[in-house]
């Protein structure tokens, strides 16, 4: 099954989510809806609220909780990339200007809160003490993760347990609640909401690999970013670590001076990088590691019985790593 049946086949619950994501962006300060709405709106792939939707499925639940839960996931998840190109100088998101950029870091920060906030509010509204908790944990991790990231900037002797540990915090925390949540909707039992929680945070892990590889390797134009835009911010991913760690004392050496001075890295530089990349196999190493994060998540799907829509969980998976943006 591809990703795009898919979403043709959740078509009108996504529709939903869409009108609902509009709806709660409303408020009667002009630049909020304003804000949001520009990177909402500007083609996102909506995995969490695809992943809760199916989860919930999987789980026996179709009722509006698993749209209104869709909602918040997508918010927190917006909410976080408001405040990442805040802390990153990003000038562009998704192909197009990003929000700090149009309307400056001090609306991108506090839309970014008022997203966190109306999340929340939504939450209490709903009322379930369970899930609520789910989410607030998971944006513990998420903050976490971004202070980790911050500490780990331009340090080449980070270690790969210490930058999966970020990956996990960062990205398949979020992950793991969304699909821990459409669990929870079921009223599944524990061994169940476990599954889809671990499932969710090895696609989480897998996502991140990718997103790591397709910065060396990835169409700018596809990707919205230009390539090696990690490396200029000085952001340490799994590709460099890779090279790093096989490094001769020289290369090491080199790669450290160039990491050190990443925002005004020269042509020459950046290609020696991406020679020893190709010497050294990072790139296919990264996906591979991502692949084996793939099967994992499929494994975890066993202890729900077989369905249409745990087949799809599995396809979403794998479009996880075959994607090219």
């Amino acid at each position: 099954m591809k990703f795009s049946e898919i979403v043709e086949n959740l078509s009108a619950d996504l529709g939903r989510v869409e009108d609902a994501i509009q709806e709660n962006f409303h408020s009667d300060v002009v630049l909020i809806p304003d804000v949001s709405g520009h990177l909402s709106n500007s083609g996102g792939k909506r995995i969490r609220p695809l992943l809760m939707l199916l989860s919930s499925r999987a789980c026996g639940y179709e009722g509006p909780r698993s749209i209104t839960h869709s909602v918040v996931v997508e918010f927190i998840h917006t909410a976080t990339l408001l405040h990442d190109d805040v802390v990153d100088g990003a000038e562009v998101r998704r192909g197009s200007e990003s929000a700090n950029t149009k309307w400056g870091n001090e609306a991108s920060v506090l839309v970014g809160d008022f997203l966190f906030a109306r999340s929340f509010s939504i939450m209490a509204e709903d009322g379930n003490s369970e899930i609520l908790k789910t989410m607030s944990d998971a944006c513990t991790l998420l903050s976490e993760g971004e202070v980790l990231q911050l500490v780990n900037m331009y340090n080449i002797r980070v270690t790969e347990g210490q930058y999966l540990d970020v990956i996990y915090r960062k990205t398949a925390a979020l992950i793991a609640a969304s699909c821990r949540v459409g669990a929870l909707l079921g009223e599944s039992s524990p061994s169940i909401v476990n599954a889809l929680d671990q499932f969710g945070a090895q696609v989480g892990y897998a996502f991140q690999l990718v997103d790591d590889a397709l910065d060396y390797m990835g169409d700018v134009e596809r990707t919205g970013k230009e390539v090696g835009k990690d490396l200029r911010e000085g952001n340490i991913t799994m590709p460099l670590l890779r090279v790093c760690s096989s490094a001769t004392p020289e290369e090491f050496e080199r790669i450290n001076k160039i990491v050190i001075q990443s925002d005004e890295i020269a042509p020459d530089d950046f290609s020696f990088v991406m020679e020893l990349m190709g010497k050294y196999k990072s790139i296919p190493y990264t996906l591979d590691r991502a692949r084996s994060y793939v099967e994992a998540a499929k494994s975890a799907l066993s202890a729900l019985p077989d369905s249409t829509h745990v087949d799809s969980l599995r396809a979403i998976a794998d479009y996880v790593v075959e994607r090219d943006y």
